[in-house]
């Protein structure tokens, strides 16, 4: 069995295994700047990284927002569209939700059809 314990929680990166070979021969100069350039390289990718995980979880409580309005809307036995737009960490979304009572629609458009019809029906 192998003393090691597995790794969790934050880890220090050791520079060196990112280092390319031959680092050790170039010059003091150079090499500071390529470090510096690492450094660099990997700040833009933790902030690259931060930003996309924040859109992420934007988009899931957006995405969770949405769905308890339908939900509700549909308990209310009401018609409703419902769109959300939203960008992820990976892409963006594009949701359209349509639903509710049909039954609730058909009276009321039943009703304002025969009151057009005898409008009409009164004219001539």
């Amino acid at each position: 069995m192998s003393d090691e314990k597995p790794s969790s929680g934050l880890q220090k990166i050791d520079l060196n295994e990112m280092l390319p070979i031959g680092f050790d021969q170039l010059p003091e100069d150079k090499k500071l700047a390529l470090i510096e350039k690492l450094q660099i390289q990997d700040i833009e990718l933790r902030r690259d990284l931060k930003e996309r995980v924040y859109k992420s979880r934007n988009a899931e409580h957006d995405l969770s927002v949405a769905v308890e309005t339908v939900r509700k809307l549909s308990d209310e036995k009401k018609i409703y569209t419902e769109h959300v737009k939203g960008e992820t960490g990976s892409g963006t979304y594009d949701l359209k939700i349509r639903g509710g009572d049909t039954k609730f629609i058909v009276p009321i458009l039943l009703v304002i059809g025969l009151i057009i019809i005898a409008v009409i029906a009164l004219m001539s």
